[in-house]
């Protein structure tokens, strides 16, 4: 089995015990390290068999994937993560402006799309540019930036920090946000959710322990990278699933999707 994963702390927490031994793969497993957007595309290839993928890919390609249940990133409001930098006061003069979003990111990038045009914001997104800020800025009027790229720019320069999108969007439909989802280009899951279940399990256990070895890696104050991951959340309950479904609902209505998915889930053992 090929199993992704992100550049990120927040899926680096789920692998943790996994990773660090703590937790055994029943099945011969090799890691592929990628983008959430490319991990996307590498289930739709067959190149990897499971991964932690932006949630609008899945949106884009339902008919080829399947979620596996109980697994996300998500937020309820603000996230710490999925930031707008700007010398601008609020979203509002960024209207006829231009804004940087970076290829290591499609949901977020989606997110953006969606809350411009509920707010009647015409700012031009251009995308796919080199995930460096102090360059975004040199071009562009704003920035986003997201995951590690975004913990660590908050904290250096939060001065140009503008906005959390997690909180704009909450504040919009009063619903979570799903970032990523965990899908499967197959419809039968296998043990690999228990394995990950249980990773899981122990990132939240030894919280402490497992927020410093990653801190540590990141360059970033324990305390800080502590605060961002308790804003996060991993499952995929309810209320997440409604606010996945209002996601989807609004990406249809502005054209960034065609239509609105099926949420097909993998088959568990």
């Amino acid at each position: 089995m090929k199993i992704g994963e992100t550049f990120f702390k927040n899926t680096d927490f789920i692998y943790y015990g996994i990773r660090e031994g703590k937790v055994k793969l029943e099945a011969e497993a090799s890691f592929v390290r990628a983008h959430p957007p490319e991990l996307g595309k590498m289930l739709i290839k067959g190149d990897v068999d499971i991964a932690p993928a932006s949630s609008i890919i899945y949106a884009k390609h339902f008919r080829q994937l399947y979620i596996l249940p109980d697994f996300s990133i998500s937020a309820k409001g603000e996230t710490g993560s999925i930031l707008i930098f700007s010398e601008a006061s609020e979203l509002e003069e960024l209207s006829g402006k231009t804004i940087a979003t970076p290829a290591t990111s499609a949901s977020s990038v989606a997110l953006l799309e969606i809350i411009l045009k509920e707010k009647g914001i015409d700012a031009e997104i251009v995308r796919g540019v080199e995930p460096d800020l102090k360059k975004m800025l040199s071009h562009y009027e704003a920035a986003l930036l997201i995951g590690d790229d975004a913990l660590k720019e908050a904290y250096n320069k939060p001065e140009l920090l503008l906005l959390d999108l997690g909180t704009v969007w909450y504040e919009l439909t009063g619903k979570k946000m799903v970032y990523a989802l965990w899908l499967l280009n197959s419809p039968e899951a296998g043990k690999i959710y228990n394995a990950l279940n249980e990773s899981r399990r122990y990132a939240k256990k030894n919280f402490d322990r497992v927020v410093g070895d990653l801190a540590e890696k990141a360059s970033l104050p324990q305390e800080y990278l502590s605060a961002h991951l308790r804003k996060l959340e991993f499952n995929l309950n309810e209320d997440a699933l409604e606010g996945l479904e209002e996601y989807f609902i609004l990406a249809e209505k502005h054209g960034i999707i065609n239509e609105i998915p099926d949420l097909r889930f993998a088959e568990v053992l």
